[in-house]
This record gives C-alpha cells, sequence and structure tokens, in this order.
C-alpha cells in the first residue's frame, strides 16, 4: 500500500460535514489587494465543533477499535478543541472527561456551556502549564482503567500524530476542491497552537506532490520552538503511514506575531480583523484564535508578503465571541 492509501485506510467515524466548502472572499480579498479565498472548516457539524473534528474523527475511531469507552482530553476553559472532544464522544455515546486549566467560573458560557450540554465531566485545575495538563490526562486516563473502564488520551489540540493525520486527509480534500477549480494558490494561511494543524498539512502536501507555502499563525505559545514541534510532529504522523519526513525544519513557515500577551489575550489587532471579515463577508472568527489567525494574514497581505492566490483556513472558533471575558466588549465593533 502507498502513504495515501494507508491513509485513507485508517479507521473513521466519518461524522464531519466533508468536504468543507472553499469560497472567495471578494470584498475582503480586495480591501487586502490579494485574491482571497477561504475554506470553511467553521461551518462543520457536532455541535459546532470546527475543525477539531477532523482529529478526533481518527482517534476516536481508532479509540472504539480497541473497545475504549472514555476520552480524556485537555485545555483551557474555553477550549475549542475540548468542546470538539467533548460533542464526538456525545455522538458515539462514549463518557468524556475534560482537564480544563483555570477556576471554574460562576456562570458557563460559549465553549463551557456545551462542554455541560454535552455531558462531559468537566475537571478545573487552576492555572497550570500545557505540559502539567497532558500529564495530567496520563494520570486520569490510568485512573479510569483501573476503574475497569478503558480510557483513551488525546493531549492538548488532540495533537497527537494519528489527530494530526486528520489534517493530512483535510488537505487532500482541499486538493481535490483546488484541482476542480483550476486554482493553484502561493499560500495556505491558518492558526496554529499545539501543531497538529499544521503538521497535518505538511505530511498532506507531501503526500499530494504540491509546493504551496504553508504559513501558521502561532497564538498559543505552547512550545519553547514551535517550528521544531511541528517538524517533530509531522514526522511522527507521517511514519504512522509510511511516509518519510514530509518537511525539513527550514521549510516551516511560522510567526508568532500575533501572540499579543499571550493565549487567549485579545489584541487590538485580531478585533479590526474580525470586525472587518465580518461586515465585508458575514464571516465569523474569534479573538482567541482564529481572529488572531487572520490578523496574521491581513499583516502579510499588507506588507506585500502574499503574491497570487491566498486560502484562508477558517479552523471554527467564533465561540468565544459569546463567552463575556473575550466577546464584544474586546471588539472594535462600534467603530
Amino acid at each position: 500500500m502507498t502513504p495515501i492509501d494507508r491513509l485513507r485506510s485508517l479507521p473513521r467515524l466519518g461524522l464531519g460535514h466533508w468536504p468543507t466548502p472553499l469560497h472567495r472572499l471578494d470584498r475582503f480579498g480586495a480591501e487586502l489587494g490579494v485574491e482571497l479565498w477561504c475554506k470553511r472548516d467553521d461551518v462543520q457539524g457536532v455541535a459546532l465543533a470546527g475543525n477539531k473534528v477532523r482529529k478526533f474523527d481518527l482517534v476516536v475511531a481508532d479509540a472504539l477499535e480497541r473497545g475504549c469507552d472514555t476520552l480524556v482530553t485537555t485545555g483551557a476553559s474555553q477550549s475549542n478543541s475540548a468542546r470538539a472532544g467533548a460533542a464526538v464522544a456525545a455522538a458515539v455515546g462514549m463518557r468524556c472527561v475534560l482537564v480544563l486549566s483555570g477556576d471554574e467560573p460562576t456562570r458557563s458560557s460559549a465553549n463551557l456551556l456545551l462542554d455541560r450540554l454535552l455531558g462531559a465531566e468537566l475537571r478545573f485545575v487552576g492555572d497550570r502549564s500545557w505540559r502539567w495538563l497532558d500529564a495530567e490526562v496520563g494520570r486520569i486516563v490510568a485512573e479510569v482503567d483501573a476503574d475497569g473502564r478503558r480510557a483513551v488520551a488525546a493531549p492538548v489540540g488532540c495533537s497527537s500524530p494519528l489527530g494530526s493525520l486528520g489534517f493530512a486527509l483535510a488537505f487532500l480534500e482541499l486538493d481535490e476542491q483546488l484541482r476542480a477549480l483550476d486554482l493553484d494558490p502561493a499560500a495556505i494561511v491558518h492558526t496554529s497552537t499545539s501543531g497538529g494543524t499544521h503538521a497535518g498539512l505538511l505530511v498532506g502536501r507531501a503526500l499530494a506532490g504540491r509546493s504551496v507555502r504553508i504559513v501558521g499563525i502561532d497564538v498559543g505559545g505552547l512550545h519553547d520552538d514551535p517550528v521544531a514541534a511541528v517538524a517533530a510532529l509531522a514526522a511522527d504522523a507521517g511514519s504512522l503511514i509510511g511516509l518519510g519526513a514530509p518537511v525539513e525544519r527550514s521549510e516551516i513557515e511560522m510567526t508568532t506575531d500575533q501572540l499579543g500577551d499571550g493565549y487567549a489575550r485579545p489584541t487590538p489587532q485580531a478585533a479590526a480583523a474580525i470586525t472587518s471579515l465580518a461586515r465585508a463577508e458575514a464571516v465569523v472568527t474569534d479573538p482567541v484564535y482564529s481572529g488572531k489567525g487572520l490578523a496574521g494574514l491581513v499583516a502579510m497581505a499588507r506588507a506585500g508578503e502574499l503574491d497570487g492566490p491566498v486560502v484562508f483556513w477558517h479552523t471554527g472558533g467564533y465561540h468565544a465571541l459569546f463567552d463575556p471575558t473575550h466577546g464584544d466588549g474586546q471588539l472594535a465593533a462600534d467603530r
């Protein structure tokens, strides 16, 4: 079997509404002076779950084949990934335990409201590092197994090698759409935190034989060396399907220019980009994740760093707009 055959033969749940749309953003692109297209993973099914469904689609399918009945994953209290895990678990009848950083709020909103609605067990652990959160997931998996159940662990962002292959499949999906449109983009720009989306896209690019730039806008600051982390994850994901290292470190494009004061800290640049896209195209992004990635694309376009057609991979995550700590008070909606 070829690596593509191995990739396509992996167990999948098939919960996503795929292929997600690819359409042109004429008015917003005209504002930026680039031909701009948008890959709409924000319109996924499964409780508004966005791009992370692609990762959990593989991870949970594999877990079910191994007899697991519990999913344990982690993130911040308003984590898009944790909420996606809760949604996928509910859709297949699994128990879900979420390890969430921060203190339990007095009122649930946005992603956290959905977590509760979906029936996930929430464990708030205070201010912890991402590494500590992943270690706690492993501890809870052992706890669940000791109780006679069988659990599967999904790290921050579901960015395991297997989870990352969900975005290798996603790149092949996009490749088919591009060929149908006879479109050869110069760049794909996406938001990045844990690295699984970026790593998977790099694997998919290698499988498709394309040379398009893939630019990650890091808005998480999870890794001391995010480029090395993505390179290692891409290599591990590729090895699962018999593919050699899909990319050299020097080929990985990533910027931390939009991080601002840190993860989940809104920035004026993101607020402006969110407002502009919403008013031009009625497409909504959020101030924690996709809006910062959009701000990165805006900055690159205005600096003349993007030539030819550009695809903005909308990874979802507008839910933080409905959280009072990140919502309209942080946006320039009245400008």
